[in-house]
């Protein structure tokens, strides 16, 4: 009797302990449900730390008008490096990732694409201004890329073009984009792949010579991920509410602000591949 009352104790404790826990994830009310967002603090504009050090950018104010819409949630951010976010994902830790997130493959295949890209993420081949040998990645035989991680789209779209076509090109990899531009800069390296609008950025920042050469290497947006088997719900209210901020201006006027550009895509503009 002793034992089976101390079991019956054991999972009476673990029951209040887990209705509190879910309890605390609903909110106070009861109706609320916490939404847990993982994001990164140092990709400014998109996600990075204010002065006061505290998490601002244009991913935190696209989710906070999506949440102004969507009142059942309460939208809370963790902050992680960006090769941890998706893995916190896929563990639960998280609902959300938010973190300019690309189309590929690999993500669509473990991971749940929200149905409407809120940037354009179309990525292109820089290389030095005065290189007038490279126009594409065919150009690039004999030559190096440079990446600067293994875990961003820029790398899993080389790669896979360098693999698909016997690897013409070197991928060699530097720890930072100071030295990655400064390798660029002294010939060390040929070309690597960003976003259009980051080069204006990275010349003025950084006083490098380079340029755009060449059609996109990547067409794709910035999509919101969630977890397959639990976050179809939360995509859909989701996707509907970048609808109406799409469609209101809402949208266009944050990536004005934050961007200094309208890089918003039209309403309707999904990845390609999407269970």
């Amino acid at each position: 009797m002793k034992k089976i009352k101390k079991i019956t104790m054991v999972i009476l404790a673990f029951a209040f302990i887990l209705n509190f826990a879910v309890g605390c994830r609903k909110g106070k009310d009861g109706d609320v449900k916490e939404i847990i967002i993982g994001t990164g603090s140092a990709y400014n504009p998109y996600c990075f730390l204010d002065e006061k050090g505290e998490l601002t950018g244009f991913e935190k104010a696209v989710l906070d008008e999506v949440n102004k819409i969507l009142p059942q949630y309460k939208f809370t951010y963790k902050i992680y490096d960006f090769a941890n976010i998706l893995l916190s994902l896929e563990s639960g830790s998280i609902d959300i990732g938010a973190h300019q997130f690309e189309f590929n493959t690999e993500r669509a295949a473990k991971y749940l694409y929200g149905n409407e890209g809120y940037t354009t993420y179309n990525l292109y081949l820089v290389v030095r201004d005065d290189n007038n040998s490279i126009k594409s990645f065919e150009d690039l035989k004999g030559k190096s890329l440079v990446s600067t991680s293994t875990t961003n789209n820029t790398y899993y779209i080389t790669n896979k073009w360098n693999n698909e076509h016997g690897n013409p090109f070197k991928i060699v990899f530097a720890d930072s984009d100071p030295l990655m531009l400064e390798g660029i800069q002294s010939g060390i390296y040929d070309a690597f792949v960003t976003l259009k609008r980051r080069v204006p950025n990275y010349i003025a920042q950084y006083n490098v010579k380079i340029k755009i050469v060449g059609d996109a290497v990547s067409y794709s947006d910035a999509y919101h991920i969630y977890n397959k088997q639990n976050g179809k719900q939360l995509k859909k209210d989701i996707d509907e509410a970048l609808v109406k901020l799409k469609e209101n201006g809402t949208i266009r006027k944050l990536s004005l602000e934050w961007i200094g550009e309208d890089v918003v895509p039209p309403v309707g503009d999904k990845p390609p591949i999407n269970d």
